[in-house]
């Protein structure tokens, strides 16, 4: 169907070249439009990797800082700890004294957790990728998490999958970032509350499997929801902040993602994307799952 305004003309041949030359224009306008459209498109993408690569760098830098200073407080809190221990054995006669050095022990060991997450944080190792199912990976963060539900008394269920997704991760890596997520979501749940992970799906195309952990807890706050991945931001009471961030670290070194957003019925929702499996075949690579 023709658009363009029909010139009137006592020529004919005149008539159809402007017509022509009508439509052509009408043609271009409309092509010029959607070009704007893929402009504005692509700036918004352009911004939105700047913002991201600014990030990287930012946080490349404060990683290798905060290694720095945790391999200097590693150093003396091995001597620490020893002298604690051998001082706990010898005031086995006195009670009092006793329970102060095992105190003191104590402290090294919470000191010493700190600092292994911060060298997490910080390490940006390159990920030993190996084919793993999605139920081997849930299997054994279950295992982890599992002492941690009981003592809170929380629920934590596994929806078996219509089919067990084969993902290409460093199991290692992904165990402890998939576990940092439940543990987050279990303290989040409370006494009585639930927790449950799935197999979840992402945009077609992306070969990307997603690991999804739901609470029924009190939420976030949307205020928090942009920054609780940043290093050292924390709601809590107790913690370094850095749960989240290493999480994030985890799934970014694998190519995937990592998003959170509330929870229909309550609570929260986060999605843990990493990249499937794929066959060595050249051109004809295929996606492989375990039927």
């Amino acid at each position: 169907m023709t658009t363009g305004t029909m010139i009137p003309t006592s020529d004919p041949d005149l008539g159809a070249l402007l017509q022509a030359y009508n439509d052509v224009a009408e043609r271009l306008k409309q092509s010029h439009d959607v070009l704007t459209q893929e402009v504005h498109r692509l700036r918004s993408q352009l911004k939105e990797k700047d913002r991201e690569l600014q990030r990287r760098e930012r946080l490349a830098a404060l990683g290798q800082m905060a290694a720095g200073v945790a391999h200097e407080i590693r150093n003396p809190l091995g001597g620490i700890r020893i002298f604690a221990s051998v001082l706990e054995r010898d005031l086995a006669e006195l009670p009092k004294q006793k329970e102060i050095a095992r105190k003191i022990g104590d402290g090294v060991v919470t000191v010493e957790s700190i600092v292994r997450d911060i060298l997490a944080f910080a390490g940006g190792a390159e990920p030993t990728l190996e084919h793993v199912s999605f139920g081997e990976v849930v299997d054994r963060v279950g295992v982890l998490v599992e002492s941690k539900a009981k003592s809170l008394d929380v629920s934590v269920a596994v929806e078996e999958p219509a089919e067990d997704a084969v993902m290409l991760c460093d199991p290692r890596l992904i165990d402890r970032a998939l576990s940092n997520l439940v543990f987050n979501a279990i303290e989040a749940a409370g006494a009585g509350g639930h927790v449950w992970i799935r197999q979840g799906c992402v945009a077609p195309g992306d070969e990307l499997v997603a690991v999804v952990v739901e609470d029924d807890g009190c939420g976030i706050d949307p205020g928090s929801a942009q920054r609780i991945f940043n290093p050292f931001y924390t709601t809590k009471e107790s913690g370094t902040g850095l749960g989240l961030a290493i999480v994030h670290g985890i799934v970014e070194a694998h190519g995937g993602h990592v998003r959170v957003q509330p929870r229909v019925g309550g609570g929260s929702m986060f999605e843990l994307a990493l990249p499937l499996a794929r066959c060595d075949g050249g051109a004809q690579e295929v996606v492989t799952r375990v039927a």
